[in-house]
């Protein structure tokens, strides 16, 4: 899963991508260098450090999200502000699979905003703005390509008049000011050409507002602005970012002085997990212990794959037990006894929190 992080410049957006995977990235006043920086973020889960105690492995493995930290989107404001640049951080921004919203919701003298005020739903509006321009002209050039095509006595006229109908009603929509995600494909033929295009207004979106530290508490800046945009969080980049930058023993104390419950890592995991209707399974074992990323709905054979390919070819069944079944039991022995073990095929559909050891001939 691979997440882009997204904002005006100066929004927060390298502190937040500094604070979820450790990264250093130089921040303040319209930092870095024009373009994308990749970093991994790991998925803290309290299941997994439970197991951990239970299981004590010689490896020890949360889930890993990629994230890429892009320079900022809006016209004129984007690194150089040439349309070269803007159109490669475009189309990298296509390749994600999600997408992380950061809207500046803190005033400060020494970073002043792009647009000279702070403004959040403001500031959220233009930005989600500025990706549906950039599909409307992306759906608008392929559209007057095909119309000429389709035209064309050639071996692909019949299926260029299928996308050419799919995509003016995509145009239709974008024309209107409508995103992508709001159209219901009418066939699997659409929903093909659609995901073809990986058009950046069909993405899931998680929102996070960056507000000052004295905002986080409650009736604040941070409560309003998430009762505002249902499903978005709030938090202060800045001071996450320096508990990120702390030894591991001193962060919890830190979090705790400060009544923040978790790191920001956990709650952007979760956010970006329900946006792009993810979940985790795991491997456990005296080896090692493992989370895996799937999307709900997958079967065993597909999370066999995720392990490896190998797996998935030669998939002849999984064993497959449930965590919160795996602590009432006390270990996989009296679980065992309590009849709790199961053997499934590969269309068996993997839960959230599903342990599964996958049993494949690999010859």
């Amino acid at each position: 899963m691979k997440l882009g992080i997204i904002g005006f410049p100066a929004c927060g957006k390298t502190s937040l991508f500094n604070a979820v995977t450790g990264g250093l990235q130089p921040v303040g006043q319209y930092s870095g260098s024009p373009g994308s920086t990749l970093g991994v973020m790991k998925v803290p889960d309290p299941r997994m450090f439970k197991m951990r105690e239970m299981y004590k492995p010689k490896s020890f493995v949360l889930a890993a999200v990629d994230c890429v930290d892009f320079t900022g989107l809006i016209s004129g404001t984007g690194g150089s502000g040439g349309k070269e640049v803007k159109g490669e951080i475009l189309g990298k921004l296509r390749e994600v699979d999600g997408i992380v919203h950061v809207v500046r919701a803190y005033e400060s003298s020494e970073v002043p905003h792009v647009l000279e005020s702070v403004d959040p739903m403001r500031d959220l509006g233009e930005t989600d703005s500025e990706l549906l321009f950039a599909d409307l002209a992306q759906c608008t050039s392929r559209v007057e390509k095909l119309r000429v095509q389709a035209t064309k006595p050639t071996k692909t006229q019949e299926q260029d008049k299928k996308e050419l109908a799919t995509l003016e009603k995509v145009l239709k929509l974008l024309e209107d000011g409508k995103a992508v995600s709001t159209y219901t494909p009418a066939s699997d033929d659409e929903k093909r050409h659609i995901a073809a295009f990986q058009f950046l207004s069909s993405k899931k979106q998680a929102v996070v507002f960056n507000v000052a530290e004295g905002d986080l508490g409650p009736g604040g800046k941070a409560e309003e602005l998430t009762k505002k945009v249902p499903g978005s969080i709030a938090l202060c980049a800045k001071i996450e970012m320096e508990i990120a930058q702390l030894p591991e023993a001193e962060r919890a104390e830190f979090l705790q002085s400060l009544g923040i419950a978790e790191p920001a890592s956990a709650r952007l995991a979760r956010q970006a997990y329900g946006a792009l209707d993810a979940i985790p399974f795991f491997t456990v074992g005296e080896d090692e212990c493992r989370a895996w990323t799937i999307h709900r709905g997958d079967n065993a054979q597909a999370a066999a794959g995720k392990i490896h390919t190998d797996l998935a070819k030669g998939f002849v069944r999984a064993e497959v037990f449930a965590y919160d079944e795996l602590i009432a039991a006390g270990d996989e022995k009296a679980l065992k006894a309590a009849g709790k073990f199961r053997l499934e095929g590969k269309e068996y559909i993997v839960k959230d929190g599903d342990i599964v050891h996958i049993r494949a001939n690999t010859r």
